[in-house]
């Protein structure tokens, strides 16, 4: 379900962060200068030179491995008149989110401020769900495993920080993200629904999937909202507290 922020950390690897106890990139990390007048251009490099690196995770950063991303919660809740139910998926697991391809990523140094744009061509998701409610005319009730298919998936992200001083050093705190969303071709399938009864799961599955484009567009606020949340608690606070802005953005 991550599909929004995580661009964010990729700029703040690509561009140099590193660990709060030694302030070191491994060698192989490209490092950008937030002096540089080319500065997009080598955000937009990085991001490109880093993907091996996110893919497998950086353990002396403390950032997790990407292929696959695994999520241990989200609890998705709506109501509206297409969609009212309360879903809580586990054990989440998202392959082809270092297949990204970056193509704006700028930082606004006076104002502190990113703008990102992103696209990933394929992604699947699969994990256990539990859920309660109705979807369309019709309830849903089950529990069991889901997985879910995106052929594209277009990212926009936008983050607004301030200058703070943290244990004597001056960081850069993130206090605003917004992301956005636009996929093709979503498709999604539940195991287990109405206690196994297969006629009934299969036929709530077409209705899913026959309806797909316009639960999505109700579903997306929440989605949205829901993962930039989870990329400011698990990942972007974290790492922009933990590292010195003088490092994480050398002058």
């Amino acid at each position: 379900m991550m599909l929004f922020g995580f661009g964010l950390l990729v700029c703040l690897v690509a561009s140099g962060e590193s660990a709060k106890q030694s302030h070191r990139l491994p060698p192989s990390f490209p490092q950008c200068h937030r002096s540089d007048p080319q500065l997009s251009a080598c955000l937009l490099d990085a991001t490109e030179k880093v993907r091996d690196q996110i893919a497998k995770g950086v353990p002396e950063l403390r950032i997790p491995k990407f292929e696959p991303f695994v999520l241990p919660e989200v609890v998705l809740q709506q109501g509206t008149q297409s969609l009212n139910f309360k879903a809580i998926l586990k054990n989440i697991v998202i392959h082809g989110l270092s297949k990204y391809k970056f193509t704006r990523f700028d930082f606004d140094v006076p104002n502190l401020q990113f703008f990102c744009d992103a696209n990933i061509p394929s992604l699947k998701l699969e994990g256990d769900y539990d859920v309660n409610g109705r979807i369309l005319i019709a309830p849903i009730v089950g529990k069991g495993r889901f997985t879910a298919n995106v052929d594209s998936c277009d990212i926009k992200m936008y983050q607004k920080c301030r200058e703070g001083e943290i244990n004597g050093e001056n960081h850069i705190i993130p206090y605003f993200t917004n992301s956005t969303i636009e996929v093709s071709g979503p498709m999604a399938h539940l195991d287990g629904l109405f206690n196994g009864n297969k006629e009934l799961n299969d036929v709530t599955n077409k209705a899913i999937n026959d309806n797909v484009n316009e639960l999505f567009g109700e579903l997306k606020p929440v989605l949205e909202e829901t993962i930039t949340r989870i990329m400011e608690d698990l990942l972007l606070k974290h790492i922009a507290k933990n590292i010195p802005y003088d490092y994480l953005y050398p002058k």
